[in-house]
């Protein structure tokens, strides 16, 4: 009945709700930066940026977006969501602003305004050159950083909850002492770990895409200690004392995961120690869906939780406005003393499928004009493409990564009087898809030396090397590989001399500046309209640069860019009219 009343009233909102999007901006409110607990002037949707201080306990800045429907006359509980940046940086920047994102525009965005509730995102960094501390799920790497900014984070966020509670209150907001709690894949890892480790400050908490296995509330399964954060043996080593299970069974969970939703992060080691990964196969299960998700959902029930926990149909590693909406009427549902189950969103039924036979339809070149636009442009690490035809509609492109994983990767390039050239595990690069079967694909990476043995001009076939007869790959008639030679543009800028003495000192930033100085003045062949230089290095990275100094007189374009690459460890690559200059590959 839920589905059907959900389908009916989407129908009759939909002209209205299109009408506000086109016509009603959402407007936000300015960002106002705050350093002290202090009145604050606010006009509505007032995202404030309160300052990292570090006597009050958080290294870090975060975000507090205030939406004009708080009602400032009733009991209101925060909403608390971790920032996901969903990569690695050693640049606090670019984790400012993602969360800045999800603090403007987002489901958190959309959760806090039908709430009528505070939202609190912390700008906490995922660094590069630590990278197995997954500091955004809150994973043990994490939990056992000793020293420095990024200790005890989980505690970093408590103090920053308190601080903007005691803000709020100044300003004549009546906010509760606990909060709510959500999270999406990492951020969902952090919020259901925080929810052990610090109960007490936690009302209700939902998290999504948990990787089939949120931290299991026992100390051991098939007689396997489970430690934290698997399960809870040895939690208390973070908490200093024994774990509060009272606090906790007072803590509302809605626990949730898409059918189709293939996004394991078991096989990697930043988000699991090696030691953790085997754990898991052995006790619980190394299959994600159905098998994890499932003995997780079945241990939940038998240690009888306030915790709902609960499959979506169809649905990928996504958070769709369904979601969102069972999301908020949880936590509505859950702002009492009783634990309140909702009834969720009921998609049809839809079976997974794999990709057990794959059809390579097309072998393609960064350059090749047969890929569609969104694939030519910019900087391309990658060698060449495999393509392949089959794409199970609705699924996502996990859909690949298993694939890959089942079938392996493995080919052979083949000439008739040419080498072999084998393309393993190891050239595997990724893959991408336009996500509706139009094109999809898989990055060959190569060095340039394999580069050197595809001889240009010769057409080379693919060979799949086989290991399995229920998935494997197989090759279309017609399909082959020619390398091209270097191309009009390199012999223009290999054969053009640049007139004068050719003095240097500065990095390779100079380098480029001086070259695109020289081109300016040369005039092209009629089939080159304009010839562009490319630098793909981070500014923080050119300043580490070597100085390059030289004095020559005699030399081309293409020299004068190699000597440059060669003294800063780049290499270029030439695509089309465009030079890119980047780190060696």
């Amino acid at each position: 009945m839920k589905k059907r009343m959900k389908s009916l009233r989407k129908r009759l909102l939909l002209p209205l709700f299109l009408l506000l999007v086109i016509f009603v901006p959402v407007i936000m409110g300015e960002e106002i930066k705050v350093r002290a607990i202090q009145k604050v002037d606010l006009a509505g949707d007032d995202i404030l940026m309160i300052e990292a201080q570090t006597t009050k306990c958080f290294n870090f800045p975060y975000y507090l977006f205030i939406p004009s429907g708080v009602d400032k006359d009733r009991q209101v509980y925060m909403l608390v969501e971790t920032n996901n940046t969903g990569t690695t940086s050693d640049d606090l920047e670019v984790h400012r602003e993602k969360a800045l994102r999800l603090v403007e525009r987002s489901h958190a965005n959309r959760m806090a305004r039908r709430l009528g509730v505070p939202l609190l995102v912390p700008v906490f960094p995922r660094p590069m050159t630590n990278w197995r501390a997954y500091t955004h799920a809150l994973d043990i790497d994490t939990l056992e950083i000793e020293e420095g900014k990024l200790k005890r984070i989980d505690l970093q966020l408590t103090a920053m909850i308190k601080y903007a509670q005691e803000l709020l209150r100044i300003n004549g907001f009546k906010i509760n002492e606990r909060v709510f709690m959500h999270g999406f894949s990492a951020s969902a890892k952090f919020c259901n770990r925080y929810s052990f480790l610090h109960p007490e400050m936690v009302k209700a908490v939902a998290a999504g895409g948990v990787n089939g296995l949120p931290t299991l509330p026992v100390k051991e399964w098939n007689e396997c200690e489970l430690p934290f954060p698997i399960g809870t043996a040895g939690i208390e080593r973070f908490i200093d004392k024994p774990f509060n299970e009272k606090a906790f069974r007072q803590v509302a969970h809605y626990i949730y995961m898409g059918s189709f939703d293939r996004n394991d992060t078991l096989p990697s080691r930043d988000a699991w120690r090696e030691e953790e990964a085997d754990i898991i196969k052995k006790a619980l299960a190394e299959k994600m869906i159905p098998d994890r998700w499932e003995l997780s959902r079945k241990i939940y029930r038998q240690q009888k939780l306030p915790a709902q926990l609960v499959t979506y149909n169809g649905v990928a590693h996504a958070i769709t406005d369904q979601i969102q909406d069972d999301v908020t009427d949880f936590f509505k549902a859950n702002a009492g003393e009783k634990f309140v189950r909702i009834e969720p969103y009921e998609y049809p039924f839809v079976e997974y499928k794999e990709i057990r036979q794959a059809h390579v339809n097309g072998l393609y070149w960064p350059d090749d004009e047969r890929l569609p636009e969104w694939m030519r442009k910019g900087n391309h690490k990658w060698a060449f493409l495999i393509g392949i035809e089959e794409w199970n509609k609705g699924q996502s492109h996990r859909q690949l990564n298993e694939l890959r994983a089942n079938a392996g990767f493995r080919f052979v390039l083949k000439a008739e009087g040419q080498k072999d050239i084998e393309i393993s595990e190891n050239n595997y690069g990724g893959n991408c898809s336009s996500g509706d079967g139009e094109f999809q694909a898989f990055y060959v990476n190569m060095k340039d030396t394999q580069i050197g043995q595809i001889v240009p001009g010769v057409s080379y076939g693919l060979e799949p090397v086989n290991e399995s007869n229920e998935y494997y790959w197989t090759v279309n008639n017609g399909i082959t590989l020619i390398r091209a030679g270097q191309g009009r543009t390199y012999d223009f800028l290999n054969n053009t001399i640049l007139p004068h003495t050719i003095s240097l000192n500065g990095n390779i930033g100079s380098v480029i500046g001086l070259l695109e100085s020289m081109m300016s003045k040369i005039e092209l062949p009629d089939e080159i309209e304009k010839i562009e230089f490319e630098l793909l290095v981070k500014p923080g990275e050119l300043r580490r640069m070597p100085k390059i100094k030289f004095s020559a007189e005699g030399l081309s374009v293409i020299e004068v860019l190699w000597i440059g690459c060669n003294r800063s460890s780049l290499e270029y690559r030439i695509r089309g009219n465009t030079v890119y200059i980047d780190k060696k590959r």
